[in-house]
């Protein structure tokens, strides 16, 4: 008796434990700059609806060795669910941020993108420089489908960030 009542107790401490966990990465801010060597990546701010406690995504956009990318990855997801993901990059010559207004250039997509997993859209520049932008249509179980983009970057003819 003793040791199930000792097992609730552990059980119900771990359950709130990763409740806390998935609320403060949940809250934490998604826009710092990343960059190495040969890439630089800039994920997108958030903007419209935010994903639910239980699943979060990132959508960041970069570029190197020619190519741009855009890459939405699954973070964190607290219980299981399925999140159909596709990922769009489009390119201009002239600065808009109506991607209605560039060219679609790559696009990737997945029935079900799974926590710490990754799916990429890349296109190579063709030597020119352009305006890139990078946006994600996701659905997270039975929710209405949402998007998010990254904003609109330059990068060079050689994929780099101007």
């Amino acid at each position: 008796m003793k040791n199930k009542k000792t097992a609730n107790i552990i059980l119900i401490a771990l359950c709130s434990l990763l409740l806390f966990i998935a609320a403060a990465f949940a809250a934490v801010p998604r826009s710092e700059a990343m960059a190495d060597s040969d890439t630089q990546t800039y994920e997108a701010q958030e903007s419209g609806p935010q994903p639910r406690l239980w699943t979060v995504l990132s959508l960041n956009i970069g570029g190197g060795n020619g190519t741009v990318y855009a890459t939405a990855k699954n973070d964190f997801t607290l219980f299981m669910s399925t999140v159909p993901v596709t990922v769009e990059l489009y390119s201009s010559s002239t600065y808009t941020t109506d991607y209605t207004q560039m060219t679609l250039e790559a696009v990737v997509s997945t029935n079900d993108l799974d926590m710490n997993t990754s799916i990429t859209a890349t296109a190579e520049t063709g030597g020119v420089t352009k305006y890139w932008l990078g946006r994600m249509l996701y659905k997270i179980d039975s929710d209405v489908w949402q998007t998010r983009e990254t904003g609109v970057r330059q990068f060079s003819g050689t994929g780099e960030l101007l």
